[in-house]
């Protein structure tokens, strides 16, 4: 997988974006790296932890429109765009990540969450299985 490139504040950052997902489960996972161009040893980790539709994929990565509560207007949210990992590079540089330190990994709908969006409807639901972004029991 090729590393994409970002400049932010003035600094070069390369980060990927995977996915993956439980076996015989409805949970899906989002994992954005970033690393400060030539220190990859001392990445910032971003894991979101959602719910698998069994046809459109995962949501944070084909897309997904989430509320701003402060405007109760919707926005559609895909990470695989720019936008987002330069948001994630501040949410980490703004708790205490300067590139070349070690972080632990960061819950990232908590990240969306101080972005000002409604994640409620990310969150994986037991004995639910999404199909084109419509819940159906079990």
């Amino acid at each position: 997988m090729t590393l994409r490139k970002i400049i932010v504040e003035e600094n070069v950052y390369l980060y990927k974006c995977v996915t993956g997902f439980g076996l015989n489960t409805e949970i899906a996972t989002f994992e954005i790296t970033i690393f400060l161009e030539n220190y990859k040893q001392t990445p910032l980790k971003i894991n979101f932890t959602t719910w698998e539709d069994l046809y459109a994929g995962n949501p944070l990565k084909t897309g997904i429109k989430l509320t701003k509560l402060a405007t109760k207007e919707e926005e559609f949210v895909n990470l695989n765009r720019p936008k987002y990992s330069r948001e994630f590079i501040l949410y980490g540089l703004k708790m205490g990540w300067d590139g070349k330190n070690k972080v632990a990994s960061i819950d990232g709908l908590e990240v969306l969450k101080s972005l000002g969006y409604d994640v409620s409807v990310l969150y994986p639901k037991e004995g639910i299985i999404m199909v084109h972004g419509k819940e159906y029991l079990k």
